[in-house]
C-alpha cells in the first residue's frame, strides 16, 4: 500500500509539473528544454584554432566516437546559414566547453566539408571565454587591428591555422556568447578583395606595404 502512494503521489507530480510547463512563457519553455538536453552530455574539447575544412562524415563520426549525438539536417533556410554555400548543418547540446559553461556547438558545412563552427557558451562564461582566447590565441595576429581590416565595431578576428576565429570583445546582456570559426574558403568568399593596396610591383612602395605586418594579417590570408 505504501508503494502504491508513493506512485500515485509520483504520477500526480509529474502531472502537474506537466501542465505547469504547458502553460510557460514559450522563452522558458527553451530554457527547461535546453537544460535538460545538457544532462550528462560530454565536455567539448576540440580547440577553436585547429578546425579545417574537414570531410563531413569524418566530424559527425569524430563527435559521435566521444559520445557527442548530434542531430543533422539539410534543406537549410536563409537564418540556418551562417553563410549561403552552407548545405548542411549537425548540432549538440554540450554541457561545457573549454572547461567553461556552453550550451551548444553546431557545424556549419558546405559540399561535404567543414565550413563553420559556432560554440555558444553559457552567460556567465563571458569573462572566463575572453581571458582563454587571449591566452590560447596569443601566438595568433589579430585581424580587427589592421588598418584595412573592415569588421563590426566590438568584434575580435584572429587569423588561425585554417581560417579566422571571431568572437564578441564585448558582453551583450541578454545573449549568450559565441566564439565562430569560419574557413578560409568562406572569408575568402566573403572579402575576395578586401580593399588591399597594389602598388606597382619591382617598387620600394610595393615592397614596403606586402612585407608590413598589417599586410600579412589582413591580405595574405
Amino acid at each position: 500500500m505504501r508503494y502504491l502512494k508513493a506512485a500515485l503521489l509520483g504520477a500526480a507530480l509529474f502531472a502537474a509539473g506537466l501542465t505547469i510547463y504547458d502553460r510557460l512563457p514559450l522563452q522558458y519553455k527553451h530554457l527547461i528544454s535546453s537544460w535538460y538536453n545538457r544532462i550528462g552530455t560530454p565536455h567539448y574539447v576540440e580547440a577553436p584554432d585547429l578546425y579545417s575544412e574537414r570531410d563531413q562524415a569524418s566530424v559527425i563520426s569524430d563527435m559521435e566516437a566521444r559520445g557527442h549525438k548530434l542531430k543533422c539536417y539539410g534543406n537549410l533556410g536563409d537564418r540556418e546559414r551562417v553563410d549561403k554555400n552552407d548545405d548542411y548543418v549537425c548540432f549538440a547540446h554540450i554541457s561545457t566547453a573549454y572547461n567553461m559553461p556552453a550550451r551548444l556547438v553546431t557545424f556549419f558545412f558546405s559540399k561535404g566539408r567543414l565550413n563553420h563552427v559556432r560554440i555558444e557558451f553559457a552567460s556567465r562564461s563571458f569573462e572566463d571565454l575572453q581571458v582563454y582566447l587571449s591566452k590560447s590565441l596569443e601566438a595568433y595576429p589579430r585581424m580587427d587591428k589592421s588598418k584595412w581590416a573592415r569588421f563590426e565595431k566590438g568584434l575580435m578576428v584572429w587569423r588561425v591555422k585554417e581560417g579566422v576565429l571571431m568572437a564578441s570583445a564585448e558582453k551583450d546582456h541578454g545573449r549568450n556568447p559565441i566564439i565562430l570559426w569560419s574557413s578560409r574558403t568562406s572569408f575568402q568568399s566573403k572579402h575576395p578583395g578586401r580593399e588591399c593596396p597594389t602598388p606597382p610591383p619591382n617598387t620600394p612602395l610595393f615592397k614596403s606595404i606586402v612585407e608590413s605586418e598589417d599586410y600579412k594579417i589582413w591580405c595574405s590570408l
